[in-house]
């Protein structure tokens, strides 16, 4: 029997966020070394903030928001709010309910500097690096880079090999080859 393709168009929804994140996928551990260290800075992020005015967006879920951002390589504030809209694992990560607002870009933009500005920052990390699950992860020798993103970011314009010397400017292979010469015109 075929199904039908009907909305349901219900009015509540009792979708449990925790549920729908699979028990083995990779960002249930990172979102557990993260949040026991935000723990362990509880004291420090209250003395950032006073006990009066408008209440900011949490720094707990700024952190995991930049962390998921980072992490996806998600290229703008406005692209993040976006997958935060609609992607429940980063709804779930992140501490947003199903039906919580998302964040204006630029209220996200500013909070999160005004955070991460501050001696905050290195704290944090320090706090995720000195995690026991995270420290036999660390190793001084070595270390690896995405050479997808390096190849991005740098244009092969300024690229300058160093074997060689600089390239004359009609060997530069993104720039059009010179008009030929006609010898009987001189």
């Amino acid at each position: 029997m075929r199904g039908t393709d009907e909305a349901s168009g219900s009015l509540f929804s009792y979708v449990d966020l925790d549920e729908r994140v699979p028990s083995g996928h990779p960002l249930r551990k990172i979102r557990q070394i993260v949040n026991d260290a935000l723990a362990s800075l509880d004291a420090e992020f209250d003395a950032l903030y006073t006990d009066f005015g408008r209440p900011s967006i949490a720094p707990e879920r700024l952190i995991r928001a930049s962390l998921l951002q980072i992490l996806f390589s998600i290229r703008s504030e406005r692209q993040m709010m976006e997958q935060m809209d609609y992607n429940l694992l980063f709804r779930w990560f992140v501490g947003l309910g199903i039906d919580d607002p998302v964040w204006v870009p630029t209220v996200f933009s500013k909070n999160r500097d005004r955070l991460l500005t501050t001696e905050m920052s290195r704290k944090v990390m320090a706090a995720i690096l000195a995690h026991p699950e995270v420290r036999p992860l660390l190793s001084n020798e070595h270390f690896s880079v995405d050479g997808t993103l390096i190849k991005a970011w740098a244009s092969m314009k300024s690229f300058q090999p160093k074997e060689s010397a600089p390239p004359d400017r009609d060997d530069d292979p993104g720039d059009p080859p010179p008009p030929p010469t006609n010898p009987h015109n001189s």
